[in-house]
């Protein structure tokens, strides 16, 4: 990480190629919290759907930012101090019939 960030904070909204572990604290069978996602990321699986990093934490890294949390798993108190969030959930969509197959 940069010693000075070049922007305050991220914050990202989107489907499963940016979710970072969202779906890990809701009720869905679109979970990958288990190997081999995660596979080459230093924590090992941590909700991503893929193997490592998404480009928006290789975005955050650029900006000299830390990667950004999941904003399921964030205590709102402490809101003020984050320097962004993830708010991106795989099987999310602009359509209503998007992921309704996976909602348990």
């Amino acid at each position: 990480m940069c010693q000075t960030a070049a922007a305050p904070a991220i914050y990202v909204f989107g489907d499963s190629l940016v979710d970072c572990g969202n779906n890990n604290y809701r009720l869905t069978l679109l979970r990958v919290n288990y190997t081999p996602y995660g596979a080459d990321f230093v924590d090992g699986a941590t909700g991503r759907f893929t193997n490592g990093k998404t480009f928006a934490d290789f975005t955050a890294q650029l900006l000299g930012l830390p990667l950004p949390p999941a904003f399921e798993s964030l205590n709102l108190r402490n809101f003020r101090s984050l320097t962004g969030v993830n708010y991106a959930s795989g099987g999310s969509g602009i359509l209503e019939e998007t992921g309704k197959v996976f909602v348990r």
